[in-house]
């Protein structure tokens, strides 16, 4: 691809970790989204993390670890429910909101008292964290609010001009962002859907609460707009699609749920029906949309289902106008 293409040997994981060490920044795979990765240590490597990114500075970072051995020194207390929580989550799409410690610097957490922390399923992503030998704090490897990156492709894509090297771990496997879950309070919080769902969180914990979709939140990846194409995108019910389709002077494309037709100039781009499908697409689908050069992208409107369809819709209503 180029010669910043790491490939996800032991020797490229090395190389990776010794930049990180030496305080600079590394493109990161893991099962969710890439990452932009580096020290969770180095104030000024995770400042140079949101210069790079173009990251409002009130949006706070989250640490991925190893395990929970290096987990606990980085929050003020490791309770039962974060036991019970990593057993069955971790490593995986999970990640937790706790108190911090004082080895968490106030840059990570943009001043809050609380540090957001997951342990990355991936053999690259935890491969590369106990290379380094320390934990790494790794938001999406994409320009603040744009598309998140799932192939190290849209890492190189998003960042042409940096110098920083990527480890090309494949496609992400599911292709959206973790759940953030704060777990503080009397009854656990989810501030992000994601690909943990909401009834696998009750499995383990109960009583839930859940944010109403695609409202503003201080959670990474929750302001209202977000995860956008460069095209205008509207979000829109299935019976509206033919008639606007119809009306249209300029060139659409369509990201349908399964097979749909349209004459030129429009195209169509067939998302699967599964949620599981559509979600780890779902972002690529987005770069493949803005190469056609269209003036308007229609999305039609997944099923308002619970289970992962929950945490789709939350990225759709961030990224598209929702039509009335």
């Amino acid at each position: 691809m180029t010669d910043r293409v790491l490939q996800p040997t032991e020797e490229g994981i090395g190389i990776a970790a010794e930049r990180i060490r030496s305080g600079g920044l590394v493109g990161m795979p893991t099962e969710t989204v890439y990452g932009l990765a580096a020290d969770a240590g180095d104030e000024r490597a995770v400042g140079r993390i949101f210069a790079t990114k173009n990251r409002p500075a009130d949006n706070p970072l989250i640490v991925h670890v190893a395990d929970v051995e290096q987990a606990r020194p980085l929050v003020d207390a490791w309770s039962d429910t974060c036991d019970d929580l990593a057993g069955r989550f971790w490593p995986g799409p999970l990640t937790l909101v706790l108190r911090r410690s004082g080895q968490v610097g106030d840059l990570v957490t943009a001043g809050h008292d609380t540090v957001a922390l997951r342990s990355p399923d991936h053999p690259v992503a935890s491969g590369l964290i106990r290379a380094t030998g320390r934990p790494i704090v790794a938001p999406s490897a994409n320009r603040s609010g744009h598309v998140s990156p799932t192939d190290a492709a849209h890492v190189l894509q998003e960042f042409p001009d940096e110098d920083f090297p990527v480890l090309d771990g494949g496609p992400c496997v599911h292709g959206i962002e973790s759940t953030i879950v704060a777990i503080d309070d009397d009854v656990p919080f989810v501030l992000r859907p994601g690909a943990i769902t909401l009834s696998a969180l009750r499995e383990v914990l109960g009583r839930v609460e859940a944010p109403v979709i695609g409202e503003q939140g201080a959670a990474p990846g929750t302001a209202l707009h977000h995860y956008a194409p460069v095209t205008p995108a509207t979000l829109v019910r299935t019976d509206e699609l033919d008639e606007l389709l119809a009306e249209s002077e300029v060139p659409v494309v369509v990201l349908s749920i399964g097979p749909r037709e349209a004459d030129p100039p429009h195209s169509v781009i067939e998302m699967p029906e599964d949620a599981e499908g559509y979600a780890r697409v779902l972002y690529r689908t987005f770069r493949e949309a803005d190469a056609l050069r269209a003036s308007v992208l229609i999305v039609e409107m997944p099923p308002l289902a619970g289970g992962l369809w929950r945490a789709v819709n939350d990225r759709l209503r961030r990224a598209c106008v929702l039509r009335d």
